[in-house]
């Protein structure tokens, strides 16, 4: 079978096209079983998110990540052309076409400048019997990846020990990953490949070492943070693989509860795309208690008491890893920044390019910590908003400026995006969608995490 790499490039973008915006059957059943046991809120706002993503046909998440393309192919399959060019030409048709975030960079060593069209894919192949080349896209957010881990362990490892090192992993580096997590697991293989086999395994319903998942998921309930209401796990695949009798190499995947995936069959010439949800069950929320608070108000952000459950209305800066790289490198210059950093409220964010009817695009907060290093350089910032926990030195600086931090709930970006009321880049539009930006938002729900007290 000949498959034509113009048929490949247009699956390439219809199959971004629904993982970004389309919850698949798997993520959706299993969060909404997750609501109907525990009624949480969180899960009821992560499944208003995606029927809001399906209704206004935008990502689910701002991050719309790295993309991982698996091949399948027939060993009677060939190619009219190129297959990675085609692959790369629909990834960029569809991000640049649909106003996803570009978020590939040249190498932060060379330039660090963004590319605009999100390439290259990240491509993997494996070769099969038959006719038929199956195309599977993963979608990966880095604050997925960035907690993603392989371990080289020894063969002698016992099985009690394994579950705890996985369990541990789990609870301490999910939590900056959108909890409730997708989790695969790899055990075997090498260094090189074992990453890619637990991410491939997101698009297969078998788990191997069921006993060995049970157990390794009944330490992860026991200690899991109750503020995830007891659903910070939402799914665990285990993958055991042939390894080299001197190595057990082992590899965490980490995805949130936006799990992107999408997967198609091409088989002369015809394409046969995998389910996608088209009907939504009505998910009922709480009416908000928290109180309105204008984020300009410095006094009565100081006022504030950790864990206090706020809506917040006022002007803010966007701004991120790059643009506080940039900051830095004016003080330390001795230069004027180009806007004002006194009294500042900080959301660290990076939104999908708005489409012209919109005043933001899809947009969530980014993980916090990684912005750690910077708050000793600017102590006049009154709050920062972002996801995940703060670093213990950085809790310490944001009590000594007092200062405080408010947590924004991650992966729904789409109903985040309605609380903007102006958006509009105001400094170091070089960097693209890490450029600083002035927003004014209104009753944006957050949670004190740090507060100046």
């Amino acid at each position: 079978m000949l498959v034509k790499c113009d048929l490949l490039e247009e699956t390439i973008y219809n199959l971004c096209l629904a993982a970004g915006q389309e919850y698949s059957p798997y993520p959706y059943q299993t969060v909404l079983n997750g609501y109907k046991e525990t009624k949480s809120q969180r899960l009821a706002h992560i499944l208003q998110n995606a029927e809001n993503a399906h209704k206004t046909q935008r990502p689910l998440c701002q991050d719309t990540g790295t993309v991982h393309v698996f091949l399948e192919v027939g060993n009677e399959v060939s190619f009219d052309k190129n297959p990675a060019d085609a692959i790369n030409n629909g990834v960029k048709k569809c991000y640049v076409g649909e106003y996803f975030r570009k978020s590939i960079v040249e190498n932060e060593f060379l330039s660090g400048k963004n590319r605009e069209t999100n390439t290259p894919a990240i491509i993997h192949t494996d070769y099969v019997s038959g006719n038929k080349l199956t195309v599977r896209v993963l979608l990966k957010g880095a604050g997925c990846d960035n907690v993603s881990e392989v371990k080289m362990l020894l063969p002698t490892i016992k099985e009690e020990e394994f579950a705890d090192f996985a369990a541990e992993t789990i609870l301490e580096k999910g939590k900056n990953a959108c909890p409730p997590l997708f989790v695969s697991v790899a055990l075997g293989g090498s260094a090189e490949n074992v990453m890619a086999e637990a991410e491939k395994a997101y698009f297969t319903k078998e788990n191997d070492l069921p006993e060995l998942r049970e157990k390794i998921i009944a330490k992860i309930k026991e200690k899991a943070d109750k503020k995830y209401e007891n659903f910070y796990l939402a799914d665990l695949k285990l993958t055991a693989l042939p390894h080299h009798m001197a190595s057990l190499p082992a590899a965490i995947a980490f995805n949130c509860h936006s799990l992107r995936i999408a997967q198609a069959v091409i088989e002369n010439d015809f394409v046969t795309y995998s389910e996608k949800v088209s009907a939504f069950e009505h998910i009922e929320t709480e009416k908000s208690k928290a109180k309105e608070i204008n984020v300009n108000d410095r006094k009565t952000l100081t006022e504030l008491a950790d864990g206090e459950e706020v809506l917040l209305s006022g002007n803010i800066l966007i701004a991120r890893d790059a643009a506080h790289k940039k900051m830095l490198e004016f003080k330390r210059a001795g230069k004027p920044l180009p806007f004002e950093t006194k009294d500042a409220v900080i959301f660290y964010a990076a939104p999908c390019s708005a489409k012209p009817d919109e005043i933001v695009g899809p947009i969530g907060p980014t993980t916090s910590h990684r912005m750690d290093k910077f708050l000793a350089e600017f102590p006049e910032i009154a709050a920062t908003l972002g996801k995940g926990e703060r670093s213990d030195k950085a809790k310490e600086i944001i009590k000594e400026n007092k200062s405080v931090y408010f947590e924004i709930e991650g992966g729904i970006a789409t109903l985040l995006s309605s609380c903007f009321e102006t958006y509009k880049t105001i400094a170091f539009e070089e960097l693209s969608t890490e450029a600083v930006c002035l927003a004014k938002i209104k009753k944006l729900p957050a949670k004190v995490s740090v507060s100046a007290k």
